[in-house]
């Protein structure tokens, strides 16, 4: 996990723009950005009210994917069983963003959680049983045990083509 403010800081005015527009209709004065948030470069810096004062730290900062039901609803499906009827978003993932590689460039990927209910169900019916373990993010290698995935997570995305 990320120590690093500037990085910090920057994705949490991203993550307050995305929690804002919530609602699926944004007000005809709100400019529609995302899911890929570009970091501010020199120029913004330069224009925006303040300082402008220019610092290089500004050039650390990668550009952020953010994985959220705002932009990608129809990703409200379980990995596990293929619901998409009882399944819920449940919040961003505890751990922050995650590097990836991108096409040109480093960037982050910031997701969310989805929660199966029917697989919740049936892990509480198995952990009667003894044999679950409850856990919330899943790995890869725990998908058939799991009903939470955090939309960043190989375990998510492997039943997905690409």
């Amino acid at each position: 996990m990320s120590v690093f403010e500037p990085k910090l800081r920057w994705e949490a005015e991203v993550i307050e723009y995305v929690q804002f527009n919530e609602p699926s209709r944004l007000a005809f004065n709100v400019p529609l950005l995302g899911p890929q948030f570009l970091p501010p470069t020199y120029l913004h810096v330069h224009k925006h009210p303040g300082e402008g004062v220019i610092k290089p730290v500004v050039q650390y900062l990668k550009p952020l994917n953010i994985i959220h039901p705002f932009y990608f609803r129809h990703l409200a499906q379980c990995p596990r069983c293929s619901s998409t009827d009882d399944t819920v978003w449940e919040g961003w993932t505890s751990t922050g963003a995650r590097e990836l590689h991108g096409l040109y460039c480093e960037e982050l990927a910031l997701g969310t959680q989805l929660c199966c209910n029917i697989c919740k169900e049936s892990a509480k019916d198995t952990s009667m049983n003894g044999t679950h373990q409850s856990q919330c993010e899943a790995t890869e290698g725990d998908i058939k045990q799991s009903y939470c995935f955090a939309t960043t997570s190989a375990a998510f995305w492997k039943s997905w083509e690409h």
